[in-house]
């Protein structure tokens, strides 16, 4: 009684302003709004002032005609988990009092949810079976997707009614909702339909996430869950009984006239299913179903359609028996195809499957032999992706139940690789009533060639299954010999194969897997581990000697810029010829004869190198470094050793190039506080002051440099 005086009063205290095409405001009472829906004589098309509305009350928008003309894309119906009802529990939140046309309040989302590539971060639930983003609606008349002015997400758009019967809201059904840190749910619970009808109820579940929340699978975003439906139109959309007039729709539409998917709409009760797009289907045909789908595209298209005799249904089989079903995934559109598909079954060890995929449909076959740790309840999954411009994935669940057998299952043994022209046997052991193959032959024992067999023996009830034992074909080995072909240095060469195998027979009688050999020509013949024997190409091999590298310099000396110097060629060979000269200096290539000649036009040291190979591909190298003078050298007048790489040593640009070059340095007081016999730039003084220094430079030539240099830090 509390819940319907609550309600009583708000249609005696609020109002609702309402616009009419023709631009005359009317203002209505709740109640008046009742009436003409109920009359049909509610404006076709209006405009809600929703700030005369209490908190949680809201009125119809405006049905508006497609905005554009794209063409649209959509549709489409996939099938999940059976079991996919999540039962709102203490910690969801009721969303509406019983109620008629009503939405929540504005209910923030603590993640994204991207419709068709805009994302959203709030939301309304409108007591009519969709939740909306950007303004509530409550439009009780479902219109077909794609249609324009409706931003939703609809598990089942129709006249739904909580109210009850007589008003008071006692069995009218609610519409409850949870948030979790990455989804959305909300529930319709045996909710009735206008007016105040409950007779029949539906009750269904929608879920929305940002994309990675595990309930609904990585890579959907929506969820439709569905269990017992038995209604789909009130009487202001021209039902009778709950039946006929405007159908329901199921789907989702981002409310351009292009971007949608619509799974099926519904007038009448029934299993029949003609497609999103054919003739309004039956609505039992929802019956605990589950579409489980992403609209985190910008384009949408039908999901793969599933097909199978094991679609929520429970498989029952013996521990050890064959298990062996398949899930078909189909494109409803000509210009798809399937590209990718996956079956899982994390919870049994032997889980196997294949597929074969014809471009229109793909099959996933699944096989494997239960063992006694896989007793017990076992949830399959399966998925397929289309290739769509919004490629889309289709999700479906079986439960398997597997029961223990005493009988073990029979175990194939025999050799599992062929060589050759040669057979296998293979023995499925003894104690079973029965024995068939899968090529077909019978008997404990068979002799096969290349191929996968698996044998099926009878034990009471149950055909049991061996394990899958696969003969292949192996190829002879053909092995290939390295190392080196010619062996510089006049040494032996040491011949290897490229890979191990269990024997070998070297063309000198080794057995040994590497020979050490001069010059000749040799072969290996081996067995690998299949016992399958192959023979190698033949190699020559040559023992040949190294060429020594040299060269002259017509100055040797160290030189002054501007000297042209020659260098000739004088290396030698002993038993082949030289057949090629590679001249380098400091690293950059500056011939290939036998002679160079350089100008050295800067002070420094320069590194000559030949490297000169022989017709046999041996090869030797010889450096020799050129020294380049400077004539002068440079004195400074101030340094600076303060450790910051800039002027820190007492620098004679030039002095570098000179041999014993003698250095003395005096401070002011006369005292020596440095000097080197072979001085090289390198007295950078740590303890003495800033100040003035003398220094006395004697050159090996016998010349000598004196004079003042400064200290600053």
């Amino acid at each position: 009684m509390k819940t319907f005086l609550r309600i009583s009063l708000l249609a005696i205290l609020f109002a609702t302003f309402v616009t009419t095409s023709n631009g005359q405001g009317v203002q209505l009472s709740v109640s008046q709004y009742e009436q003409m829906k109920t009359d049909g004589t509610l404006p076709s098309e209006f405009h809600v002032e929703y700030s005369t509305l209490p908190s949680g009350v809201v009125t119809p928008d405006a049905k508006k005609k497609p905005a554009h003309g794209g063409q649209p894309k959509g549709g489409g119906q996939t099938n999940g988990l059976c079991n996919c009802w999540i039962e709102p529990d203490g910690n969801y939140t009721l969303a509406m009092t019983p109620n008629d046309d009503f939405s929540s309040d504005l209910i923030s989302l603590p993640f994204q949810f991207n419709l068709y590539g805009t994302n959203y971060t709030d939301c309304y639930v409108n007591n009519n079976g969709n939740v909306s983003f950007g303004s509530p609606y409550g439009t009780y008349s479902a219109d077909p997707f794609p249609t324009a002015g409706f931003v939703m997400v609809a598990p089942f758009w129709a006249d739904v009614d909580t109210r009850g019967e007589d008003g008071n809201g006692l069995n009218g059904g609610t519409v409850k909702y949870l948030i979790t840190p990455t989804a959305f749910y909300v529930n319709w619970t045996e909710v009735g339909y206008f007016s105040s009808q409950t007779d029949k109820h539906n009750t269904f579940q929608l879920i929305i996430t940002d994309g990675t929340d595990p309930v609904i699978g990585v890579g959907n975003n929506v969820s439709f869950c569905y269990k017992e439906m038995e209604w789909t139109t009130g009487s202001a959309s021209q039902g009778v009984g709950g039946f006929g007039g405007i159908p329901s729709t199921v789907g989702a539409n981002q409310g351009n006239g292009v971007d949608f998917i619509q799974f099926t709409r519904n007038d009448h009760p029934g299993l029949d299913y003609d497609g999103p797009f054919g003739i309004p289907d039956g609505v039992d045909w929802l019956d605990f179903q589950n579409f489980r789908f992403t609209t985190a595209v910008s384009t949408q298209n039908i999901p793969p359609i599933t097909s199978s005799n094991f679609l929520c249904d429970t498989i029952e089989v013996c521990m050890g028996e064959l298990v062996n079903f398949d899930v078909t995934f189909l494109t409803p559109e000509g210009d798809q195809s399937i590209i990718n598909t996956t079956a899982s079954g994390p919870t049994i060890d032997n889980f196997a499957s294949t597929v074969v995929n014809l471009g229109t449909s793909a099959t996933i076959n699944v096989q494997f032999i239960p063992t006694i740790a896989d007793t017990g309840f076992h949830v399959v999954t399966f998925t397929g992706q289309d290739n769509g411009a919004d490629s889309l994935i289709s999700t479906v669940t079986i439960v398997l139940v597997v029961y223990y057998t005493p009988a073990p299952p029979p175990i194939i043994t025999g050799d599992t690789v062929a060589c050759p022209g040669q057979g296998v046997v293979l023995t499925a052991g003894g104690g079973y009533d029965d024995y068939i193959w899968t090529n077909g032959f019978y008997g404990p024992v068979i002799l096969v060639g290349p191929g996968t067999y698996l044998c099926l023996a009878t034990s009471g009830n149950c055909r049991l299954a061996s394990n899958s034992i696969t003969v292949d074909s192996v190829p002879n080995p053909s092995p290939f010999i390295t190392g080196a072909q010619v062996a510089c240095g006049g040494v032996p060469s040491i011949l290897n194969t490229d890979q191990p195998y269990e024997t070998y027979n070297w063309s000198t009688n080794s057995t040994d897997p590497s020979i050490t050999v001069g010059t000749g020509t040799y072969t290996v013949t081996v067995t690998n581990e299949f016992g399958c024997i192959g023979t190698s190409a033949s190699v020559n091999v040559v023992s040949a000697n190294d060429p020594v590298a040299s060269f002259t310099s017509d100055n040797a000396q160290s030189v002054f810029p501007g000297t042209i110097i020659q260098f000739t060629n004088q290396s030698t060979i002993n038993g082949s010829t030289i057949v090629s000269y590679s001249w380098f200096v400091d690293s950059v290539f500056a011939g290939n004869g036998q002679t160079i000649t350089e100008l050295f036009e800067t002070p420094g040291q320069y590194t000559i190198t030949l490297t000169v190979t022989t017709a046999d591909g041996c090869s030797d190298t010889f450096t020799f470094v050129q020294t380049v003078i400077p004539t002068e050298i440079i004195i400074p007048n101030v340094f600076s050793p303060n450790n910051d790489n800039e002027n820190d040593a007492l620098n004679f640009k030039g002095v570098e190039y000179y041999e014993n070059t003698k250095l003395q340095v005096f401070n002011r007081w006369g005292n020596e506080v440095f000097a080197s016999s072979n001085y090289k730039n390198t007295w950078r003084p740590t303890d003495e002051p800033e100040g003035t220094y003398f220094y006395i430079l004697k050159m090996e030539n016998g010349k000598e440099y004196t004079g003042h240099v400064t200290l600053l830090r």
